[in-house]
C-alpha cells in the first residue's frame, strides 16, 4: 500500500515533556498556563498507583518538601496527602504554591479540565492499558488523544485493546524505518505520528531530509524538546508538524513566521 503523504501545515506547539522540573508541573493549572501561552497540544506522562488509578506524573517518586512517595507503591488516597507545592521555591524563592493544595492529578481530572484539547499521553509503566481504554471510551475522548509508551510493552498491549485510538511510532519500528530509508525499499507507516528527538544532547540530529522522508511515507513528525530561541528557530527550518516545548509562547511566534 502506498502511504498518504503528510500535507504541510503550521507546526503545533506542544507543552512539553521537558518542562522545567517544578514540583507542581503536573498540576492542571500549569497546563492552563500552557494553553494560555499558545500550546496546541498538552502532554502528560501516565503512571499507575498501587490501587490501579491512572495519574499524570513523569516520575515515580513525587516530593512535597522533605516528604516523598512512590506512585507505584502508594494508593491514590496516600498520594493525595502530599501538597506538591510545599517544596517548590519558585523563581523568586518565595514558595508561591505552598499551602495551595497542589495534588498529583489523575488522568480523568486532566481530561475533564481540558475537554476540547488534543492531549499527548505517554505510558511510563505497564498495567494501566485496559483502564485507559475504558476511560477514553467512557469519556468519548478516543479521537482527541494520542498515546506512546516508554518501551513498547504498554503500547503493544494498548493498541489491540483500543484500535480506534491513535498511537505513535514504537521502538521496534525505528530500525525498520532506517533500513527502508537506507535501501529505498517500499514502506508504509502503520501509525500516523513519529516523535523523534531533536538532538542527542549536544548536537541537533533531526534533519529536513529525514522529516521529508517521514512525510512521504505517511508520518507526521512531532519532535522534542526545543526550549531556546535558537533551537526553535532551527526546528522552524525542518518542516516538522509539531514540537514539544516548555515555551509555547515563543514557539508559536517563531513557527508562525516560518
Amino acid at each position: 500500500a502506498k502511504a498518504a503523504p503528510v500535507k504541510a501545515a503550521p507546526a503545533k506547539a506542544g507543552a512539553a515533556k521537558a518542562a522545567p522540573a517544578t514540583a507542581a508541573k503536573a498540576k492542571a493549572g500549569s497546563k492552563r498556563s500552557a494553553k494560555a501561552a499558545g500550546a496546541d497540544v498538552l502532554d502528560i506522562d501516565v503512571r499507575v498507583t498501587k490501587d490501579g488509578q491512572l495519574v499524570a506524573s513523569h516520575d515515580d517518586v513525587v516530593k512535597a518538601g522533605p516528604t516523598q512517595r512512590s506512585i507505584s507503591r502508594s494508593t491514590l488516597a496516600e498520594l493525595r496527602t502530599l501538597d506538591l507545592g510545599d517544596g517548590w521555591a519558585g523563581p523568586r524563592k518565595n514558595f508561591p504554591l505552598r499551602g495551595k493544595a497542589v495534588r498529583v492529578p489523575t488522568v480523568p481530572e486532566v481530561l475533564a479540565a481540558f475537554p476540547k484539547s488534543l492531549i499527548s499521553m505517554e505510558f511510563k509503566v505497564t498495567g494501566g492499558e485496559r483502564s485507559m481504554c475504558s476511560l477514553l471510551r467512557s469519556t468519548k475522548r478516543t479521537g482527541d488523544v494520542y498515546l506512546s509508551s516508554a518501551g513498547d510493552a504498554a503500547i503493544d498491549t494498548f493498541g489491540p485493546l483500543c484500535p480506534e485510538v491513535t498511537t505513535t511510532v514504537t521502538d521496534a519500528m525505528v530500525p525498520i524505518m532506517r533500513a527502508a530509508r537506507q535501501s529505498g525499499a517500499a514502506w508504509c507507516s502503520p501509525v500516523p505520528i513519529g516523535q523523534p528527538p531533536l538532538s542527542n544532547g549536544s548536537t541537533f540530529r533531526l534533519t529536513k531530509s529525514s522529516v521529508e522522508w517521514n512525510h512521504a511515507h505517511g508520518l507526521a513528525v512531532f519532535t522534542w524538546t526545543a526550549d531556546s530561541e535558537a533551537s526553535l528557530r532551527f526546528v522552524a527550518t525542518l518542516g516538522v508538524d509539531g514540537v514539544y516545548t516548555a515555551r509555547p509562547d515563543l514557539a508559536k511566534r517563531i513557527l508562525n513566521r516560518a
